[in-house]
């Protein structure tokens, strides 16, 4: 994924319904008052930097002891929004799968990135390496591979059903228990949680405009042609709008399922 052009200004159209997730993850971290005063914050996969800004507030009351933040991300796009957002935050390019801080991480954090990087059962411990003892990670990743917006995808694909099937493994996730499995030989506190959020979108063809800028983007790379791309769409949206039908106020209902963790690495 990390070639892949990513658009910030269609990734933005629904920026309200991404951001929540991403703060209701920080508000569970603790915070200075609780005696956690990160010095050094990574925001793997920062995108156009909304949500390092809401991490670098949540931190900023520390005194003397402000964090150095850092977000990353491989898509030039995306941090070229993100610089324009604060010059306190560092930004960086670099793949997720084969990046490595400078020095020990206090606060690891990643919201909806993830996914697009292979074999979580390796990627974890990895990640967790660069943790320092008692530092935390806090990461959420969409869960909604189940649901029909993911899963007509396939059936709007049939003809190119392999072309399809190859394009939907490059975004991927464990289950629950799997990544407590992989946590908890580093980690002596580990929460997780799930959460089912019911956005309301507006406008016609809302959901295929929300997979359009995420899980439809590899897909829609993989297709043959732009006759295939036509095809597959109309099919698409098509079931889509039977799956989530408009309401006559002009809104649509979208059930989208996330996944969330934090730990905290053991200090010994």
């Amino acid at each position: 994924m990390s070639n892949t052009y990513w658009d910030p200004a269609r990734y933005g159209l629904f920026g309200n319904e991404r951001l929540r997730p991403a703060i209701d993850l920080i508000s569970r971290l603790p915070k200075a008052a609780s005696g956690f005063s990160p010095r050094h914050i990574v925001d793997l996969g920062c995108g156009p930097g909304s949500v390092t800004a809401v991490l670098a507030d949540a931190y900023a009351d520390q005194g003397d002891d402000t964090p150095r933040i850092i977000g990353v991300d491989s898509s030039d796009e995306m941090l070229e929004t993100a610089r324009k957002r604060s010059e306190n935050i560092r930004w960086q390019k670099a793949d997720i799968a084969t990046w490595q801080p400078d020095d020990q991480v206090d606060l690891l954090f990643s919201n909806a990135a993830l996914q697009w990087v292979p074999d979580h059962s390796h990627l974890f411990p990895r990640l967790m390496s660069f943790v320092r003892p008692g530092g935390m990670i806090a990461i959420q990743v969409p869960n909604n591979f189940l649901a029909p917006s993911h899963q007509l995808i396939g059936e709007a694909g049939i003809e190119w059903r392999k072309e399809v099937a190859e394009a939907m493994h490059a975004a991927r996730i464990m289950r629950p228990g799997d990544y407590f499995d992989v946590l908890a030989p580093s980690c002596d506190e580990i929460d997780l949680w799930q959460t089912q959020y019911c956005h309301v979108l507006n406008g016609p063809d809302a959901v295929y405009n929300w997979t359009s800028s995420t899980i439809l983007r590899p897909v829609m790379a993989a297709l043959p042609d732009d006759a295939a791309r036509a095809s597959f769409t109309a099919k698409y949206k098509e079931r889509l709008n039977q799956v989530y039908p408009i309401r006559d106020d002009g809104r649509t209902l979208f059930p989208f399922n996330r996944l969330f963790m934090i730990a905290r690495k053991r200090a010994s």
